[in-house]
């Protein structure tokens, strides 16, 4: 997966040049086309998108929960940790299984992790 590519994909198909994307992210137009170029984004850099274009980009992520990067409407006093996870091509089942088994545990003791 490509992710600069799917996002430019799906700025392009709201006919969002890349400058009018640029200013609605708060970055330059050069910076965004080096993203662009980004197979791999940050979960800022996801999330920024994903509210400018009112898209869920978690969509995208084949794990066994749902990542949730659209703006919360929620006005309340919670933290966000966000975790940013390499691991070797051929690994994505044991890390799939050890997300699912993180997840159980935090809604065991009453976490939120995304929607």
């Amino acid at each position: 997966m490509h992710f600069g590519k799917i996002v430019k994909n799906v700025a392009y198909s709201y006919d969002l040049s890349a400058e009018e994307f640029a200013e609605m992210l708060g970055h330059t137009e050069k910076h965004l086309l080096y993203l662009y170029e980004q197979k791999e984004w940050t979960s800022g850099n996801i999330k920024s998108a994903s509210i400018a274009l009112d898209h869920d980009f978690g969509k995208y992520f084949k794990n066994g929960f749902q990542l949730d990067f659209m703006q919360s409407d929620k006005k309340d006093d919670n933290q966000e940790l966000v975790l940013t996870i390499r691991y070797s091509k051929g690994k994505e089942f044991l890390l799939n299984t050890w997300l699912d088994k993180i997840a159980q545990i935090a809604r065991a003791i009453g976490l939120e992790i995304g929607k």
